[in-house]
């Protein structure tokens, strides 16, 4: 791999082993994400947890980005690319087949949610309307495994995620500039893909500082300052990513690193402790919490008013869950044996 400048300096190889510290930054990450689907809207630290979750994932999801060319784009898609929307359906036909039950939908209804799913971005809601990571995050993988297959020096990559990045903040959303919704949110790769990118570039080359404690206090230090002018009206961050509501491209472009950089720091730290344990845990199973949270939450209020600690306990849990009980039982199935759970 090529690089040039500042880049051959500070580079960091890279491991196949499975690192404990990213499973917990991504469990800690899909706790975020469950809270801010239930936690009140149009306060700060709801604006706050929107600042870097979402973020937080591209960036993880550039990590082990390897470069892939036309030769080898066939073998990608069987394996990385077709899986990504075979579990899409797979969740989506499920969930909608929930709602047409819980929520007692006519026919009518629920044959426009399969059409919807097949459109996705913002056209889902409800039980789906986190779908439009997946189709952003599969299309953002993909083009990034190419830019690294055809532009291996980093400083050429840069520029363009820049370019890029840019141009996501240029227009209010998709359906105000051309008049309908994009299938699958994908205009937001514009957004995501320099997040990828970045997340690729701090894994192999800035991954010895990003992940030392000094660098989570000043992650802390960031956030409170920015926090606290959010709150007194001083500035206006917002990072909505699913809606296009994206008011300040500067701060997008730093404030996120920066505070997940010192989230890794933080996962880094916890590692291997009570906490981090779970954490691991739960960071190994967070698509399927993506997936079930919010229909975890609507199931909920049909038997009352819960509580938000409730909502998110209970949205993370049950799908995780389900998702061991389901290995569980695929194991036994092909043979792993009465243990195939622990």
């Amino acid at each position: 791999m090529n690089t040039e400048g500042a880049f051959q300096n500070v580079k960091v190889q890279s491991t196949h082993q499975r690192i404990e510290w990213i499973d917990v930054a991504k469990g800690l990450g899909i706790i975020a994400v469950v809270l801010g689907h239930f936690y009140p809207r149009n306060t700060t630290f709801y604006e706050s947890l929107y600042w870097w979750h979402m973020p937080l994932f591209f960036m993880i999801g550039g990590f082990f980005v390897k470069p892939t060319t036309l030769p080898t784009l066939r073998d990608y898609l069987r394996r990385r690319f077709w899986p990504m929307f075979k579990q899409y359906f797979g969740y989506g036909v499920g969930l909608i087949l929930l709602n047409f039950v819980v929520e007692q939908r006519t026919p009518a209804f629920t044959l426009d949610y399969l059409r919807r799913l097949v459109y996705g971005g913002t056209e889902l809601n409800g039980y789906l309307s986190v779908f439009w990571f997946m189709t952003v995050y599969a299309f953002s993988s993909l083009l990034f495994s190419l830019l690294r297959g055809y532009m291996p020096k980093v400083w050429q990559e840069a520029v363009l995620m820049a370019g890029l990045f840019w141009l996501g903040f240029s227009y209010p959303n998709a359906e105000a500039a051309l008049g309908f919704p994009i299938p699958g949110n994908l205009d937001l790769v514009l957004v995501a893909l320099p997040y990828m990118f970045v997340g690729w570039w701090l894994f192999h080359y800035a991954r010895q500082v990003v992940t030392k404690p000094w660098f989570m206090v000043v992650a802390v230090g960031l956030f409170a300052v920015l926090f606290t002018a959010q709150s007194r009206g001083q500035i206006d961050f917002l990072l909505y990513m699913k809606s296009h509501h994206l008011t300040d491209p500067l701060l997008a472009g730093w404030a996120p690193v920066i505070i997940c950089g010192g989230l890794f720091a933080g996962a880094k730290i916890v590692s291997g402790t009570f906490a981090g344990n779970w954490l691991d845990r739960i960071g190994r199973s967070t698509l399927p919490i993506m997936y079930g949270h919010k229909a975890v939450g609507y199931v909920l209020e049909k038997f009352g008013d819960p509580n938000i600690l409730v909502l998110v306990i209970a949205g993370v849990t049950i799908p995780l869950f389900l998702a061991y009980a389901g290995r569980c039982v695929r194991e036994r199935w092909q043979g792993g044996g009465l243990y195939a759970f622990n």
